[in-house]
């Protein structure tokens, strides 16, 4: 065994767990509205189960049917029909050494009425709404307090009945019982609000209530967010590390097994699922001051990415359990490359959140689920099965070495294909690796340092520095060519000194082909990517104005994402100047122009063009004449992001007849 700690046996309460991984709920919405484990949820699960994971945690179940529903496709234990699926599910996970807990869940006030028709309002521990999505709210009397008690108490007797091997109470990351444990959350005057023993008296009430319901042997784990970080956002009562270590100690001797530690709340999502930025291990110490206060085990995230991180922090006692989330979405056999020695073969996170988008637009519909970037078959484990191996060593040829090309090339050659990938440039990646780049974005390459194992590892014939030609191409007599050849930025006409010697493009300053220091530098286009490209350019030595034509930088992108970079730039002393759309450069200004036509003549020594990107085709129709001829990612539409072309690559390396 690679790793003796990460692999070591683990004991919660009287259960022995067969290593020290955990994989942690998450709303990933494969399964059904009514509530079942549903096949797509037991195939998804059973793949993480046979991946290495030594317990697993469900995504949030809901025990209320009428005010408690979280996501449209969430699991449920709110009624006896829910038995019979859960118990499926708990025999698919068992034989593989595996123990699985059911996390049960009320989302109070953040929640939407959409999806819970049955009331008229939403209910939290007072009347204010949330922050994040406001929607009617009212504070639950003390009668529908044990109520609700009740109902998780029957929720748990379900997942035992099921042969679940126990529950965990979600009572973290700003959802109901959080908003009875947050002083920022619960202004009540009656026993259940005040005094940190009365704002926990809700969470220690269900407790009992399980636990009297259940016995004295069956495990609960409690989920608690050590710290809520309000104050970065200017709030200063929320739950901090030190109540949360009491509110573990109360659990503990209330009987609860173990502690499973996360942190903040909806209002201070990135330390929830935190963005690319967040390195690993950053909030350990908040787990570790908890462990100091309980006896039981405690578990805990913290961007685990790398086994041998995961081992030392064991090894130091710092935590008992890893608990992991986007990386067994990433890459379900995690465990078992893990403790194998295998590290350079796991598919690792890049946290680049699209988890997380992709569940939260289908929240309230259930039209689709969660998707993971670099991980096409997530999500989609019962509708794409085992690769057919029927290459029969036909020629493949893919011109491009960015994400869609790496994929396209990975998924032929497991096919059996014989593979040639070409790549004009010395690095394979492509936009990939210009976004692994900037300050603070490295976990962006852990793509492109997987597929460059791969590709080794299956064979592939790889080429780089060589801009093949559609007669070379020809002259291969190839089965399938699969064209990813990217994009190239937009250089406007439009704008008068654009052919300056003084303006430059991202890819230029990124690869340091052009090294800025010293400078006053405009960046045109205030995207994420010219946003990182500022926040590049500003911790290299210039003096940094970076302006966009919309009226908000990041238009359009990904809130959690932008937030995150925003305090990055902020923090850098880049200057954003939204509004102003470049009209004119000049040999050391550029001239500007406002929403109300006012022109502004900006000084600067550079200017960096940041206004998109055009697909690079060309080979499209050169091969016109061949058969099999795919064009995929950014060739075949510009702009698009790192899912929209590992997907689509994917999905056309596997379907090729």
């Amino acid at each position: 065994m690679a790793f003796e700690h990460l692999g070591a046996k683990g004991t919660i309460g009287n259960l022995e767990i067969k290593n020290r991984l955990v994989m942690t709920a998450m709303g990933v919405g494969v399964g059904d509205h009514s509530g079942i484990a549903s096949d797509a949820f037991i195939e998804f699960y059973r793949q993480r189960a046979e991946g290495g994971c030594g317990l697993i945690i469900t995504e949030v179940t809901r025990v209320n049917d009428v005010h408690g529903v979280c996501e449209y496709d969430q699991l449920s234990l709110s009624n006896d029909d829910m038995i019979p699926s859960f118990k499926k599910l708990a025999d698919t996970i068992h034989p593989y050494g595996t123990k699985i807990f059911a996390q049960l869940h009320h989302p109070g006030r953040e929640a939407h009425l959409v999806i819970n028709p049955n009331t008229d309002m939403l209910v939290s521990s007072v009347d204010a709404p949330s922050r994040i999505a406001p929607e009617p709210t009212r504070a639950l009397t003390v009668d529908e307090i044990h109520s609700l008690e009740r109902d998780f108490a029957a929720a748990a007797v379900r997942a035992q009945k099921a042969g679940m091997d126990g529950v965990e109470i979600h009572a973290g990351h700003g959802y109901l019982i959080h908003q009875f444990l947050s002083a920022n959350d619960n202004f009540r005057t009656d026993e259940y609000g005040g005094s940190l023993e009365n704002r926990m008296r809700f969470l220690l009430e269900i407790i009992a209530a399980i636990r009297e319901a259940v016995g004295p042997d069956y495990p609960i784990s409690v989920r608690l967010s050590s710290s809520e970080f309000l104050d970065a956002v200017g709030i200063m009562k929320g739950t901090t590390v030190e109540e949360s270590a009491q509110i573990a100690a109360a659990c503990e001797k209330a009987g609860v097994n173990l502690i499973n530690v996360s942190s903040g709340t909806h209002f201070t999502g990135n330390t929830i699922v935190e963005p690319t930025s967040y390195e690993q291990g950053w909030k350990l110490p908040l787990a570790a001051e908890i462990k100091k206060h309980v006896s039981i085990p405690v578990s805990a995230t913290s961007v685990f990415r790398d086994p041998a991180y995961c081992d030392q922090v064991l090894a130091e006692g710092q935590i008992d359990f890893i608990a992991m989330g986007r990386s067994w979405l990433a890459d379900p056999e995690w465990g078992t490359k893990a403790l194998s020695g295998r590290c350079d073969d796991i598919r690792k996170c890049t946290g680049c959140m699209y988890c997380f988008e992709t569940a939260g637009n289908t929240l309230c519909t259930g039209e689709s689920h969660a998707f993971c970037s670099i991980n096409p078959y997530m999500g989609q484990e019962l509708e794409y099965g085992e690769l057919k191996k029927d290459g029969a060593g036909r020629k493949a040829v893919v011109v491009g070495g960015g994400p869609a090309g790496m994929e396209a090339a990975m998924i032929l050659a497991q096919r059996e294909f014989d593979v040639t990938l070409f790549e004009k440039g010395d690095q394979l990646g492509g936009q990939m690796y210009l976004a692994s780049l900037p300050p603070h974005r490295g976990k962006m390459a852990n793509f492109k340092h997987f597929a460059e194992k791969q590709l080794k590892d299956l064979g592939v014939d790889v080429r780089l520095n060589t801009a093949v030609t559609a007669d070379e191409i020809r002259a291969m007599n190839p089965y399938t060519v699969f064209i990813c050849t990217g994009s190239a930025p937009i250089l406007p006409r439009s704008i008068k000194g654009i052919d300056g010697d003084n303006v430059y493009t991202v890819p230029q300053i990124l690869r340091e082909q052009v090294k800025l220091s010293g400078k006053k530098v405009v960046v045109a286009g205030a995207g994420l990517t010219g946003m990182e490209t500022a926040e590049f350019l500003q911790e290299h030595g210039n003096e940094v104005t970076n302006i966009d034509m919309m009226p908000a930088v990041g238009f359009g992108a990904f809130q959690l994402l932008l937030m995150d970079e925003e305090a990055l730039t902020a923090k850098s002393g880049v200057r954003p100047m939204p509004g102003h759309k470049l009209v004119e450069i000049r040999k050391d200004s550029v001239l500007i122009e406002d929403t109300a036509g006012y022109q502004i003549e900006l000084p600067c020594d550079a200017v960096v063009m940041s206004l998109g990107v055009r697909s690079v085709n060309s080979l499209k129709d050169e091969l016109a004449d061949l058969d099999n001829v795919v064009v995929v990612g950014e060739a075949d539409k510009a702009g698009q992001r790192v899912p929209q072309a590992v997907h689509p690559a994917f999905e056309a390396a596997y379907k090729l007849a």
